[in-house]
């Protein structure tokens, strides 16, 4: 790109450049055309991490568990043996639940 081609938003640029360096990770050979197609929409993606990089840092870290959570030792037991639970099998065979197919056509 020469000086003249240069973009005026230094954003663009960058996103141009992102696209550039993604597609050669990728081992995607993308023409201009394509890198002046995809760069806009690596653009929103950048602005939109620029956002994210805007939330207050002060607030507490996420977590997937909450601060008074009740939890129990991790202690092994004895399982339910598999008579028990096949009792309650609509179906089986053998020592296995009988489902109906689901997925990847007809059974």
């Amino acid at each position: 790109m020469g000086s003249s081609d240069a973009p005026s938003d230094p954003g663009e640029g960058a996103a141009h450049t992102l696209v550039r360096r993604t597609a050669a990770l990728a081992r995607l050979d993308l023409d201009e055309a394509e890198i002046e197609r995809l760069a806009p929409e690596f653009r929103r993606i950048l602005d939109a991490f620029g956002a994210l990089a805007g939330v207050a840092a002060d607030a507490p870290p996420a977590t997937d568990e909450p601060h008074n959570a009740r939890t129990r030792p991790d202690t092994p037991r004895p399982s339910l043996g598999a008579e028990r639970v096949l009792r309650c099998a609509p179906e089986r065979e053998g020592a296995y639940y009988s489902v109906p197919k689901t997925v990847g056509g007809d059974a």
